[in-house]
């Protein structure tokens, strides 16, 4: 029997104007305009770049973006099972009913802020690495000179994972990488996510998930921190874990296509989950709807 899943994207693919058109096209996204705030909602229309990179800007702005495109969807296609990539996570929770679109953005808000805090706390980094084991990683980054400094964060694909860490360690690590002939992409995101050094973020932003009540999902949920089929497990310890944890995306979409999910459409900013799934998985079909016009056209078509 054939599935459908609806993934996010996370951070990194942003750009201005975000939601700006669907915005303007379709009143019934007004309410998670509200939600989000006026100050926020000017600065992802009309802001620059870096200000809305910032991630206490981004992570609202992002998933408001996202919330609306599930609004304007949810008539016109029947999902299965939904996942998100990092961020991406809080509208996976929206997408499965496990939270609504006001918890999702007031938790983001808090999730930013204390993200930001951390990060500004140090100066980091993260790349995407291309075309190396995990293994191989994993002893790089335990060398004497960057143990505690780098960690894994992301585990993508079997050609893509990324670190994050201290940017000084960091800039090592790609003059290792170089002299081994790996390739190592810098990536547009303002801190060491999904490392140790996001603690102090995990520690504050606990109480902001304490106050949610969290639904059971009316879809299949995968969370970022197992990368299997969520089971039951208390969603503040998955929530917060995540924040420090490195997110199991290859697992994650592989057991989504051993589930049986055989149609993937990824809501951005961006391609990157389309993108993976392409290299990784045959006999699956992928759409993507990356920016605010693709969104439109689709709707539309």
């Amino acid at each position: 029997m054939s599935k459908t899943a609806l993934v996010f994207g996370g951070q990194g693919s942003q750009y201005s104007g975000m939601g700006l058109e669907l915005f303007e096209k379709y009143p019934v996204v007004s309410d998670i305009y509200g939600v989000l705030g006026e100050n926020l909602k000017e600065i992802s229309f009309h802001g620059e770049i870096e200000e809305i990179s910032k991630t206490e800007n981004l992570q609202p702005i992002m998933v408001a973006f996202q919330l609306s495109t599930i609004k304007l969807l949810e008539k016109e296609i029947k999902i299965d099972a939904t996942c998100g990539l990092s961020l991406g996570e809080y509208s996976a929770l929206v997408a499965s009913g496990v939270i609504d679109n006001k918890d999702a953005i007031e938790l983001v808000k808090s999730r930013g802020m204390e993200m930001q805090k951390a990060s500004d706390s140090i100066e980091s980094a993260m790349v995407a690495v291309l075309n190396a084991s995990e293994e191989y990683l994993r002893e790089i980054v335990e060398k004497d000179t960057l143990k505690g400094k780098v960690f894994i964060a992301n585990i993508n694909s079997s050609k893509q994972i990324v670190i994050s860490g201290e940017k000084e360690s960091i800039e090592k690590l790609r003059d290792i990488l170089k002299a081994d002939g790996i390739k190592a992409i810098h990536l547009k995101v303002s801190g060491a996510f999904h490392t140790p050094f996001m603690e102090s973020a995990n520690l504050n932003y606990v109480k902001s998930l304490q106050k949610v009540d969290f639904k059971e999902p009316k879809l299949d949920y995968y969370p970022n921190l197992t990368g299997e089929k969520y089971a039951g497990e208390k969603m503040v310890e998955l929530l917060c874990k995540q924040i420090v944890s490195p997110v199991l995306l290859f697992k994650t979409l592989k057991n989504m296509v051993d589930d049986g999910v055989d149609k993937f459409i990824e809501i951005g900013p961006g391609n990157v989950i389309s993108s993976i799934i392409k290299k990784e998985f045959k006999d699956v079909t992928v759409e993507t709807l990356k920016n605010d016009k693709e969104i439109i056209n689709y709707i539309e078509r």
